[in-house]
Formats: C-alpha cells, sequence, structure tokens
C-alpha cells in the first residue's frame, strides 16, 4: 500500500513538473526579451512564413489584441509593443493583419482603427513591419 502511495505522489509531482515546464514554454517565448508594454500582456505567439506574430491582449485601446510581427519572435515581440505603445499613447490603434511574400522580401499590411489599411515592404520580415509601422 504505501509503495502504491509512493507512486502516486512521484506521479503528481511529475505531472505538476510537466505542467510547469509547458505553462513556461507557452508563456516565456511570446514575452521573449521584451515586456509587454504597460496596459498589455502576452496573449500568445507563432510561426509564420518567414518569422513569428506575438499578440498581445491589450485593455483600454480601439482592438483587444495587438499583432506584431518579426523574423526573430523577439522582434515580433517588439513591434507589438511598439503598436501598442503608440496607441496608449495616444496615436492610432494598428495591428499587423497580414504579410506576404514580395519580390525581394515581404509585404506587412497594418489594420489600423483611424488610418484604415497601412503597408510596408522590406528584405526581412522585421524591415517589412517597422515600414509599415512608419507609416501610421
Amino acid at each position: 500500500m504505501r509503495e502504491s502511495v509512493g507512486k502516486i505522489g512521484s506521479a503528481r509531482r511529475a505531472v505538476v513538473v510537466i505542467g510547469a515546464l509547458a505553462a513556461a514554454n507557452f508563456i516565456s517565448p511570446a514575452m521573449a526579451s521584451a515586456a509587454p508594454a504597460a496596459g498589455c500582456s502576452a496573449f500568445m505567439n507563432s510561426a509564420v512564413s518567414g518569422g513569428y506574430q506575438a499578440t498581445l491582449s491589450c485593455n483600454g485601446i480601439g482592438l483587444s489584441f495587438v499583432n506584431g510581427l518579426g523574423t526573430t519572435l523577439t522582434q515580433a515581440s517588439e513591434e507589438a509593443r511598439a503598436l501598442a505603445g503608440i496607441a496608449l499613447g495616444g496615436g492610432d490603434t494598428c495591428s499587423a493583419f497580414m504579410h506576404a511574400t514580395a519580390p525581394g522580401g515581404y509585404k506587412v499590411t497594418l489594420t489600423c482603427v483611424d488610418t484604415g489599411l497601412v503597408s510596408g515592404v522590406g528584405t526581412t520580415l522585421t524591415d517589412a513591419s517597422r515600414a509599415a509601422r512608419a507609416s501610421i
């Protein structure tokens, strides 16, 4: 009986450790080395063609979620933070809407509450995101 209880206790500890590792792997990459903007929290991230998309969940701006695109996960997080920072600072609220390959690189289109759609092109996904953000 004691042996069974010991195995159950070990199994529970293993599940807790696995759950903690799974949660850390899900949450940590979204944060990368860029903390969320004030008023926003990391929501999720995903791989996309040419890089990554980082999504922040934000309160008090025109969109509930702000997507940033970048060649690396860190750059995607930084783009999402930059877009959220513009909105939280009183500027237009924009989010990455779509991206596509273009001759020599990428084209990123942002959807903005006031401005509508703005696009930018660049040799990398990060360059295209930054060019689109500069068009706001």
